[in-house]
């Protein structure tokens, strides 16, 4: 029993002729008493008997009938609530950032156009990312620029700035610019040394023969950040970490250093699988970006 079979059932069950049934299938009337004949016999019942000219329902073929109509609604229903869902290939999709608040902005968007996707958030060095990227462990990537393996796809976003936020208590927040030299001996807050940023700050910071005194070294820019805003020291954090709101107790500076300065890249494998959703949230986070 299928379902071509089950369709041509309950046609002819309206009609209750064959000629007319065949027509609304746009079939034979062969065709359809040859489906039929194998709809009865794959369930051993007769359905049709003859009267007069025409046909009717065997008793068997009544409650078949009944269950046949039952089954085809169900169908409909299924199909009906399946269509938001087309075009539709997956449940979630995996993202690795260099800083959460890098897709922030296009989180609460993506889960209201489809609260049926997870979109499944994890932050990771720019290396981290590429790695799982490259072992498909994640579908899209947003990294501090660095060379990227050549099956990767690649939009420049924007240009990120390392700058430094001090508490409104610190005797520096007179200074409209601030000089790398003016950080020596201050208490500095920064992100550890497995990072990329890091890295750079310290590769820079170096190069001038600046020393500050690193009191904090955190896993994140929020939590960089934070200690900065309880006026505890000095972070060193991304530009990028206010685009979607302002400083609250303390002074960004830059410190014009143009190792400071990095391209934001959005990543992903050139084969991806590119289904409404993703081609979406790839589209938004473009659009954020770019458009400013």
């Amino acid at each position: 029993m299928n379902f071509k079979q089950l369709q041509s059932f309950l046609v002819l069950c309206d009609e209750l002729h064959y000629g007319r049934a065949a027509n609304r299938l746009f079939i034979t009337q062969p065709s359809l008493s040859q489906q039929i004949k194998q709809l009865e016999s794959s369930l051993k019942i007769i359905l049709f008997k003859r009267k007069g000219r025409g046909i009717e329902l065997t008793k068997a073929g009544n409650i078949l009938q009944q269950h046949a109509t039952t089954i085809m609604l169900n169908l409909k229903s299924a199909e009906s609530e399946l269509r938001p869902y087309r075009h539709q290939q997956r449940d979630t999709i995996s993202l690795g950032v260099s800083g959460s608040h890098l897709v922030l902005p296009i989180f609460k968007r993506f889960a209201e156009r489809y609260p049926e996707i997870s979109l499944n958030v994890k932050e990771f060095s720019s290396e981290g990312t590429i790695k799982r990227l490259n072992d498909n462990a994640i579908d899209i990537g947003i990294v501090y620029q660095k060379q990227l393996p050549p099956h990767l796809s690649s939009t420049l976003l924007f240009e990120d700035e390392i700058i430094a936020a001090i508490p409104f208590s610190h005797p520096l927040t007179k200074y409209q610019t601030l000089k790398p030299e003016h950080l020596n001996d201050q208490p500095v807050i920064i992100l550890n040394d497995s990072l990329l940023l890091r890295n750079v700050i310290t590769s820079e910071l170096t190069k001038r023969k600046i020393t500050p005194n690193i009191i904090c070294e955190l896993d994140n820019h929020y939590s960089c950040l934070e200690y900065a805003e309880a006026q505890i020291g000095i972070a060193f954090i991304m530009r990028s970490l206010f685009r979607s709101s302002p400083p609250k107790n303390v002074h960004l500076i830059s410190l014009g250093i143009p190792a400071f300065f990095h391209p934001v890249i959005l990543v992903h494998h050139r084969d991806l699988l590119l289904d409404e959703p993703t081609r979406y949230l790839l589209g938004q986070i473009k659009d954020f970006y770019t458009s400013e």
